[in-house]
């Protein structure tokens, strides 16, 4: 998520963390860093066993230590109570040691918050009830954006894997798309991009036909079309000058300019609505089956460049999980999943997909 939230207490912070994160934990540890009274940093972890504690208190540090710019949460989400003290008491005492400040540490269980180092008149032993979200100011500005949280980590998985009845039908036309139509791919591919992005498949949530879905995927064989792609649908990812320029001209000729699109800077004029298209790359990804590894791979990182972008590492985690399950060796989602493993935000690997995906082999 890219807006900036402001959030006043604990009952607040917790209240607007699903709609961060873009799903509701379960059995989880996130930590969230804050600059002044605005969300500035989401890090989540599941909750380990307590041998890998030091291991994901290692994982977790990194980046938040990297990204501190004033007090710290620390939240576990439990289904048994005391499940995440080893790994919240753990994580509180390495940050510490750097100096770190650490206002809170909170439990959440039952719809109740618990403070495992607090024995105050702010946390008694049988907690305090976590408010209706509709009454927190933050969350109804949230949900006044379309924001909504999955049910649970399983349902944003669920957002890009194949549906068996549409991704047989594309399944099909991309089998039959053989390896000697290569420039009448590329030239017809962009076209049909600029079907899929056209206003009434993003805005409205209007169909693309199957085949024009099959030629947009099939565009993503080649590295510079899809390098091109990623630059326009995620501005400020990808410097224009990387990339091929017979590719970028088609693209200035045939995609669109709506929303922000093509605008190769961060928050380029018209800054549009991101979360449109981002659901029509994870209907895209939804339409290619695990049979076709190569064109799942693509578009499902493609899917998550935009995500990672955007701020949505759930998101993104989930598209580059299947990348990587139906072709392990596909370098750009290998390079990618290594950077949000790390936390590290896009701007700072804002040096070309291409070259990114050149120096990952």
């Amino acid at each position: 998520m890219s807006e900036t939230v402001s959030v006043h207490g604990p009952e607040e912070l917790l209240a607007v963390l699903p709609y961060q994160l873009g799903y509701h934990p379960r059995r989880s540890v996130v930590a969230v860093a804050l600059d002044g009274r605005r969300v500035h940093f989401v890090a989540r972890v599941d909750i380990p066993p307590e041998r890998h504690v030091p291991d994901t208190v290692a994982a977790l540090a990194g980046p938040l230590r990297r990204e501190v710019r004033g007090p710290v949460h620390l939240v576990g989400y439990e289904d048994v109570e005391g499940e995440s003290t080893a790994l919240l008491l753990a994580l509180l005492e390495d940050v510490e040691s750097d100096g770190v400040e650490v206002v809170e540490v909170l439990v959440v269980r039952d719809g109740r918050r618990y403070s495992p180092t607090c024995s105050g008149p702010c946390c008694p032993e049988g907690g305090v009830p976590l408010p209706s979200p509709e009454a927190v100011p933050a969350v109804a500005a949230l949900v006044a954006l379309g924001r909504a949280p999955l049910a649970d980590r399983a349902a944003v998985d669920r957002a890009v894997h194949p549906d068996p009845a549409r991704s047989a039908v594309v399944g099909a036309l991309l089998a039959a798309d053989g390896p000697g139509a290569s420039r009448r791919r590329g030239r017809d591919g962009l076209r049909a991009w600029a079907q899929v992005l056209g206003r009434d498949a993003v805005d409205r949530g209007a169909p693309v036909p199957a085949p024009a879905v099959a030629a947009a995927v099939a565009a993503l064989r080649d590295v510079h079309v899809r390098d091109a792609l990623i630059g326009w649908l995620a501005p400020g990812v990808i410097p224009r000058e990387v990339l091929d320029p017979i590719v970028l001209a088609r693209l200035e000729r045939w995609l669109p300019r709506w929303g922000g699109l093509g605008a190769w800077e961060p928050g380029g004029a018209g800054a549009g609505d991101p979360d449109a298209v981002l659901a029509r790359l994870l209907a895209l990804c939804r339409d290619v089956p695990d049979s076709c590894p190569d064109d799942a791979a693509a578009v499902c990182t493609a899917a998550a460049q935009v995500a990672w972008a955007h701020g949505d590492g759930a998101l993104a985690r989930a598209a580059l999980d299947r990348a990587l399950r139906v072709e392990p060796g596909y370098r750009l989602a290998r390079l990618l999943a290594a950077l949000v493993e790390r936390g590290v935000r896009p701007v700072r690997a804002a040096d070309g997909a291409g070259d990114l995906d050149r120096r990952a082999g």
